[in-house]
């Protein structure tokens, strides 16, 4: 009797996954157009994004009132600003356009113009920041849902939190999630997983920023990601409640373990931005295998200026590529804050199953 039994083909079945994943992805992202971009001429006028150069906080965007509060830093110019950055609803104008500057003074009136016609007027507001900045939602209490899996922050358009989670939830559930620690407290659990379809093991990542809306690189997590989000301040420190626990074999990208364990990585990064290049003002990193089981508070000094390589952090703490050393008296304009479940993530580098627990995120002064 002949076999009809087809002989199994790892490099097919290698194909069949990537093909499934990309599937997966160009579903997502028509999905994420099809609100906007539906049949017929949309009404949508929205102000989701709205920066200035020199801003000391995070843009309040209030959707239901169309109004828009920008902290700025004491003694800033607010005459003659051209916006950094707007972003509006697709298919919509915008007048006064981005590129025209305004007297920030006042308030600043923006007219928002849909495809079909109809209109919004937007109010802008400049306003001193407070001497002693914070993000939103350190203490992680607010979540907002994103199909089957959650985000922190109240929504979309003002959460200053980024994960991966829109990456890693395409092959299954998402590795970064509300943990209910009672009395509506609620903390972030980090999980690393075994993400089989193109790679090992993803390391959940908590970050401020965004997971950008283009096509996510298995190969290349970085390059997902926008990392920072305006800021203003000159801490000494920070501190966060933590938890961690090493997955139990730690390995490379292919599988071989490694000596030593896995790491876990929480780091602020204090920088100056003008246009495309970006100094670093200020560094406070701590990594660590050491398995904590009960809550500790974790507190980092924050150091100014270049880290010398005496310091232990020198070696993967150092400026990367496209960055500099800024001077250490200069006040950032932007901070990022990234929590990471295995330190070495970005090369699938990590143990499945390494875990990091974190909550009430503060900046100490």
């Amino acid at each position: 009797m002949i076999s009809m039994k087809k002989n199994f083909d790892p490099r097919s079945a290698k194909r069949n996954r990537a093909l499934l994943i990309i599937s997966a992805l160009c579903v997502i992202g028509l999905e994420s157009c099809i609100q906007e971009d539906r049949f017929g001429l949309s009404s949508f006028k929205e102000i989701k994004v709205f920066q200035l150069p020199g801003q000391a906080g995070v843009t309040t965007i209030d959707q239901e009132a169309r109004s828009i509060v920008i902290p700025m830093g004491e003694g800033a110019d607010l005459t003659g600003l051209v916006p950094s950055t707007i972003q509006i609803s697709n298919l919509a104008a915008i007048s006064p356009s981005s590129g025209e500057a305004q007297d920030f003074q006042d308030t600043v009136l923006y007219t928002v113009t849909a495809e079909d016609g109809s209109t919004a007027v937007w109010s802008v507001n400049a306003v001193p920041a407070l001497p002693n900045p914070q993000l939103p939602n350190s203490n992680f209490d607010l979540w907002y849902n994103v199909g089957d899996y959650q985000q922190p922050g109240e929504n979309a358009e003002s959460t200053v939190w980024g994960t991966a989670n829109r990456a890693v939830a395409i092959a299954g559930d998402a590795n970064t999630n509300p943990e209910d620690l009672g009395g509506g407290d609620l903390a972030v659990r980090l999980t690393s997983v075994a993400a089989p379809l193109l790679v090992r093991m993803a390391a959940a990542t908590l970050f401020t920023g965004t997971f950008t809306e283009g096509f996510p690189s298995p190969t290349d997590p970085r390059s997902n990601i926008d990392f920072g989000t305006p800021f203003n301040g000159r801490p000494r420190a920070f501190q966060v409640d933590f938890r961690y626990l090493p997955g139990p074999s730690y390995e490379d990208a292919d599988g071989n373990v490694l000596i030593g364990g896995d790491q876990c990585d929480i780091y602020v990064l204090l920088e100056k931005r003008e246009g495309n290049d970006i100094d670093r003002i200020g560094t406070g990193w701590f990594r660590s295998g050491t398995e904590v089981i009960d809550w500790s508070s974790l507190e980092i000094e924050l150091k100014y200026g270049e880290l010398s390589p005496s310091e232990p952090e020198f070696a993967y703490a150092n400026i990367r590529e496209g960055e500099s050393w800024g001077d250490a008296t200069e006040t950032p304009t932007h901070v990022t804050v990234v929590f990471s479940s295995s330190a070495l993530g970005d090369f699938f580098t990590g143990a499945i199953g390494s875990e990091l627990w974190v909550n009430n995120f503060e900046f100490l002064y």
